[in-house]
């Protein structure tokens, strides 16, 4: 695959150090001067430890980080800042990138754009010497001089993910799939990209070693002997390297992830080696179910049922609201969810505007959500 063009407005200056490459390739290919670190180390050394280093990033990662690092790089060229002064970059530096990033971009491209330059330096073994407060204040500052934000993409509830199951004929080898993958996600509590890849083949389509086979589940018991599914993600966004188990419980009614699941294997039968969601097409070959065909299909259904289209993320907000409106703990959710402990405030608060509808359905839970995520200044809180 070959690189697209640069945007007029962020063509980096041309340097041996830049190649052209796809965004992906940025933080491994774009070179910093030599590190203090590597002076002392061999050729074969520093191949070695930047070969484990560029392991601990996922593919979906390095890819976004590919764009941080490219405004980075466009504005340093705008300032006039040299080599030796984008690696180890200094804090003038990293806070005048921020400033310069105010009022063009949200507040988490700005955290991601900053982590990608981080990521960088720790992958070239350059020292990060910024303050964290202070690049903090400037982020959470930037924010409040974001950009409008696109509308936000809605939740739904049960009865909305019945609706959509009702539109979806298991007897059809893609709506089978389709299916399934929707009540794993949604009662696994899993990222959509986690199951599906964006491609059929390249570094996002589909291999063993990065999505689910048949290969990765397996079932068991919880301790009160009830059955439950477990499905081993090789690769998280989190666990780009071990990955983590999604796992549910079978439910009664048409929309248990189990039998789902269970009908689209009898149906569709995917080789050990295949994605575990993949269909038969026309012509009964294998083909890895991607997510454009399942967000397109599910699309079809919604507008059949009469209800909005769900988008990629929506999928994982919704289970969380409804565990959540459904007596699960918080902490009980964090762990199911895969989140660290601060990582699973940020996201309720990232989420709130989404969740607030459901959410009211439910006055001590939308308070208790209030109070740990700080959404409302305490005088409003009654």
């Amino acid at each position: 695959m070959r690189p697209r063009p640069y945007a007029a407005h962020l063509a980096p200056r041309p340097s041996s150090l830049r190649p052209h490459c796809l965004a992906r390739e940025r933080l491994l290919l774009w070179r910093p001067l030599p590190s203090a670190l590597n002076a002392s180390f061999t050729a074969d050394n520093r191949r070695l430890v930047f070969n484990v280093l560029s392991r601990s990033l996922a593919p979906g990662t390095l890819e976004t980080y590919g764009s941080g690092l490219l405004l980075f790089h466009v504005i340093c060229d705008s300032h006039g800042i040299a080599e030796h002064a984008r690696a180890p970059a200094g804090q003038n530096v990293i806070a005048l990138f921020i400033a310069e990033l105010v009022g063009r971009y949200s507040e988490t491209a700005i955290r991601n754009a900053v982590a990608a330059v981080r990521a960088w330096h720790v992958l070239h073994r350059h020292q990060w010497s910024p303050n964290d407060a202070e690049v903090d204040a400037l982020i959470r500052s930037a924010g409040k001089e974001a950009p409008r934000r696109r509308p936000v993409r809605a939740a739904f509830d049960l009865v909305t993910l019945e609706l959509l199951v009702a539109r979806l004929n298991p007897v059809f080898p893609l709506d089978a799939a389709v299916k399934a993958a929707l009540l794993v996600c949604f009662w696994g509590t899993a990222r959509l990209g986690e199951l599906l890849p964006r491609a059929f083949q390249g570094p996002n389509g589909f291999a063993p070693s990065r999505f689910v086979t048949t290969a990765n589940l397996r079932h068991s018991h919880d301790d009160h002997g009830n059955p439950i599914s477990i499905l081993h993600v090789p690769q998280t966004k989190v666990e780009p390297v071990l990955g983590e188990d999604i796992y549910w419980a079978p439910r009664a009614g048409f929309s248990d992830a189990s039998s789902a699941l269970q009908q689209h294997l009898a149906l569709n039968v995917p080789t050990p080696a295949a994605h575990l969601f993949a269909y038969r097409d026309k012509h009964r070959r294998l083909k890895t179910l991607t997510k454009a065909t399942f967000l397109t299909r599910l699309g079809t259904a919604a507008a059949a049922a009469g209800v909005p289209a769900p988008r990629g993320h929506s999928v994982r907000v919704s289970s969380t609201t409804h565990y959540l409106l459904n007596g699960l703990s918080f902490e009980a959710m964090r762990i199911k969810g895969r989140w660290a402990s601060n990582a699973f405030m940020l996201y309720l608060r990232r989420h709130a505007e989404i969740m607030a509808p459901y959410l009211q359905e439910r006055p001590a839970v939308h308070l208790d959500i209030l109070t740990r995520t700080a959404v409302l200044p305490p005088a409003n809180r009654h």
